[in-house]
């Protein structure tokens, strides 16, 4: 992989950790995830489709989060790649 490759991998880490320390997307993520459990369990027990849509919430949810913990991960790899230490 190039040094440039790694660059960029380093800055999309840097970035995405950033976002994912501000406090407000912090309270977004924590936020959406108490409403989306609080309305799952307040669902009618024949409401499986409800409960079914805000499974696939939450799972979208951490696949997002997961997503930007992968850019975070790759950037302090291509970090150690080049060398750079804190």
């Amino acid at each position: 992989m190039s040094d440039d490759k790694h660059r960029k991998d380093m800055d999309r880490g840097v970035r995405a950790e950033a976002l994912m320390r501000d406090p407000l997307i912090q309270e977004a993520f924590e936020t959406l995830e108490k409403e989306f459990v609080s309305a799952w369990k307040q669902t009618a027990i024949t409401d499986a489709a409800a409960r079914e849509n805000l499974y696939q919430l939450l799972q979208a949810l951490e696949a997002f989060k997961g997503h930007f913990v992968r850019i975070i991960e790759d950037g302090h790899f291509a970090k150690d790649k080049l060398g750079i230490k804190d």
